[in-house]
């Protein structure tokens, strides 16, 4: 019987292609944009978890209040301040690693090219204590003892044309490239010069100030304890409550809470393209019923019951619904594919992943027929209650 049901209603649908198109259509576009938004939003979610996961969530950061970057790199930005960050290894206790960061825009040339570049000071200690993030994956990080060597960034080596042993000068000084960094989503990162720290603070006679502090706290140590107590010999330090301290975990939190807001509005718009194509499902049905009704009558005077009649355009619309839910998903994740690819060439150094797992897939296709069978079911109900003898004298 259920065999019997489908075959009638592919043969339904093949009499009125146009109609059934436009029905699918409507259906489509919903699927696609709901599949395209919660792809990238998947994607972005994998993605932020990714980088916390390499840089570490038992990571404590001091800044400038003026500061409210999330990226990893210009964390600080230009917002320079004083602290004496090398007396929290010895008062803090449960720091492995501790360290300043001196970021500055300087003047930097390389062969024919040359230009204002963003460059970090950062000691080796630090970025060792990071090697899941600072990864090279040409070279190496640069030796305590090393002043002129400098680390690169992946788009930075590809935009000067630099690999390992080559040349530049930043400022009046020369370096030699020791290493290129693993590309990561944080753009700061990837466009950016690493130098040792004292040849930073050279450069610039700039002893005092840094741009922000990073410390590593070791393997099971009371994170939040440790805050509180960087945030007092922050204050005592200043004399004023004038530094963020916060942790990686905090900036994770926050991150996935934007996300989960823009997924939510975006969601909700597309939520409304598929709920017009459910309203398109149901008003090709009622036409349906109408142009048949005495298609419908022959059916019940010959004994069909009204489940079967029922059952018949129910299963009619939501066979629609799953057409339309198959290819909106694969226009939908063709959407999100081409945005990710698409992207980079509109905003540079813009970095987009997609996820898309089987499970979205089937919770889609169900989504879609039950969309279908909803949107049918009150024409189905009116075309099982016909009478057979109104239905045949129905013009």
């Amino acid at each position: 019987m259920l065999l019997d049901n489908l075959q009638f209603a592919a043969r339904s649908m093949l009499h009125r292609p146009k109609r059934s198109w436009l029905t699918i259509i409507g259906i489509l576009i919903g699927v696609a944009a709901v599949v395209s938004l919660i792809s990238l939003g998947e994607g972005m979610q994998e993605s932020i978890n990714q980088e916390f996961e390499a840089f570490g969530y038992n990571v404590v950061m001091i800044t400038a209040h003026a500061d409210h970057r999330l990226g990893m790199g210009e964390l600080a930005g230009t917002h320079n301040f004083k602290f004496d960050w090398t007396q929290l290894a010895h008062h803090v206790q449960g720091t492995e690693a501790v360290g300043g960061v001196l970021i500055q825009t300087l003047y930097v040339r390389a062969g024919k090219r040359e230009g204002y570049l963003m460059n970090w000071g950062m000691d080796s200690g630090l970025m060792q204590a990071f090697p899941a993030y600072y990864k090279p994956v040409e070279g190496r990080i640069f030796n305590a003892d090393e002043r002129q060597a400098a680390v690169l960034g992946a788009d930075m080596a590809k935009d000067l044309e630099l690999s390992v042993g080559d040349k530049l000068t930043v400022e009046t000084q020369e370096f030699e490239v020791v290493g290129v960094l693993e590309k990561r989503n944080d753009p700061d990162v990837n466009r950016s010069i690493f130098i040792p720290m004292q040849t930073m603070q050279d450069l610039m006679q700039e002893y005092e100030k840094i741009s922000y502090v990073l410390i590593r706290t070791a393997q099971g140590a009371d994170v939040k304890t440790i805050v509180t107590h960087v945030r007092a010999m922050a204050q005592e330090q200043r004399g004023k409550d004038d530094l963020n301290v916060h942790t990686t975990a905090d900036m994770k939190d926050l991150m996935q809470s934007l996300v989960g807001i823009l997924r939510a509005a975006l969601s909700g718009i597309a939520a409304i393209s598929l709920l017009v194509g459910g309203v398109g499902v149901m008003n090709t049905m009622y036409t349906a019923v109408l142009e048949r009704t005495r298609e419908i009558g022959v059916m019940k005077a010959v004994g069909a019951r009204r489940r079967q009649v029922l059952g018949f355009f129910v299963l009619e619309s939501g066979f629609m619904g799953l057409v339309g839910g198959l290819l909106g998903s694969l226009t939908g994740l063709g959407i999100a594919w081409g945005i990710k690819y698409l992207a980079p060439l509109f905003v540079p150094d813009t970095s987009i992943e997609v996820s898309f797992s089987p499970g979205l897939t089937l919770a889609v296709l169900a989504l879609s027929f039950a969309l279908g069978v909803l949107a049918g079911w009150l024409p189905a109900r009116k075309a099982a209650t016909l009478p057979p003898v109104e239905a045949l004298r129905y013009e």
